[in-house]
Formats: C-alpha cells, sequence, structure tokens
C-alpha cells in the first residue's frame, strides 16, 4: 500500500494492517477508504507533530474501521472473507516458498546430482507458484489458472526426481497435490472470482 505522503513504520504497520481487513471491500472503495485514512493521518499530525501513536489510537481498530466502512457496502459488491481452504492454501504457499529455498541453496552447492533439466523442471515452478504467496488477494481470477498451470508443472517434476531416486521430493509432490486441491474448492475459486460465494 502507497501513499503520496512519507510515512513512518507505525503508520505504514496500521494501514497495512487495514488493507489487509479491508479485503472484503471492492477495490475501488479499498484505495479510497486507504488514501482518506493516509490523508487524515498526515494532517493530523502536521496540526499535532510527535503525536502520532495518538492520532492512530484515536482511529480505532482497523477492523472497526472495515466493519464501519463495509457498512456502506451493498452485500452483493462484498466480496468473500477467506475461508478454511483458501488460509489453507496461503499456508502450502509458505510452505513452497521454503522449499524452493532449500531448493536454490542445494542447487547452488551443487548437492543435487541430477541432470539441469530436471532441476529447472523442479526449480522454476515451485518458484513461481511461491512468488504467488504475496500476490493471494479476492479477486484474481487469472492468479488461480498461473497457480494451477505452476503447480501442476511443479508436480511433474517432482515424480522426475522421484523417479530419480530423490525420496525427498515425496514432500514437494504432497504439497503440490494439496495446493492444486485447494485451488479448486468451490470456496477458493470464488474467492480468488471475487464473487460471493452461493
Amino acid at each position: 500500500m502507497k501513499s503520496e505522503f512519507a510515512q513512518s513504520t507505525a503508520t505504514e504497520s496500521f494501514l497495512r494492517s487495514v488493507e489487509r481487513e479491508a479485503a472484503v471491500l471492492p477495490a475501488d472503495r479499498r484505495g479510497e477508504l486507504l488514501a482518506d485514512l493516509a490523508e487524515h493521518i498526515h494532517v493530523a499530525l502536521a496540526e499535532r507533530p510527535g503525536q502520532e501513536q495518538a492520532v492512530l489510537a484515536e482511529l480505532g481498530d482497523p477492523r472497526a474501521i472495515v466493519g464501519t466502512a463495509l457498512e456502506s457496502v451493498p452485500a452483493a459488491d462484498r466480496l468473500p472473507n477467506p475461508s478454511g481452504a483458501v488460509k489453507a492454501l496461503r499456508v502450502l504457499l509458505w510452505v513452497s516458498l521454503v522449499i524452493a529455498a532449500i531448493a536454490v541453496v542445494g542447487i547452488a552447492l551443487g548437492d543435487y546430482d541430477l541432470p539441469v533439466y530436471v532441476e529447472v523442471l523442479t526449480l522454476l515452478p515451485v518458484l513461481a507458484t511461491a512468488v504467488h504467496v504475496f500476490f493471494l488477494r479476492p479477486g484474481r481470477p487469472v492468479l488461480r489458472v498461473t497457480l494451477t498451470v505452476t503447480t501442476a508443472v511443479w508436480v511433474l517434476g517432482v515424480i522426475v526426481n522421484l523417479l530419480h531416486g530423490a525420496p525427498g521430493a515425496v514432500v514437494g509432490a504432497l504439497v503440490g497435490v494439496a495446493i492444486l486441491v485447494l485451488l479448486h474448492q468451490r470456496s477458493t475459486r470464488a474467492w480468488l472470482a471475487g464473487a460471493t460465494a452461493e
């Protein structure tokens, strides 16, 4: 979340918290809310220098701020809250990020005695999949497509690793299959499409 005003760490942290809570708001309303808050904080600090914590405290809890903003948004325009499947997907994406980091280190150190094409087949898709952890937001249908493709290629690469006698690849295969299953859960599809689940 960026603002035209210079922000301290405390203000940035506050606005990020509001942004996370505001995931249920339409993108334009979310942007408007964050811009209004940033401007309010900027003006308040210009009038009361050195009282940032007091200004942020007066604004209240991010969840309450978003709750108030949500009251003015028609139910049909609200984005669904992350379901259990979406939360599990986030966890698995973080796991894949760790696996990617381990793979990068292993390949850099030459610990993986595998053909180069196998290393690339395994590494690039998992890196692409892991990157998505930072972009997992409601209303991004393209994300689900790209995640599905990269994860499917990753699983194929992991299977090749297994055939080359890499027993540790079992973990990657299980994580990849779980991500694919979660991506196609109805609640996850609705969340990524930005439509209220029926």
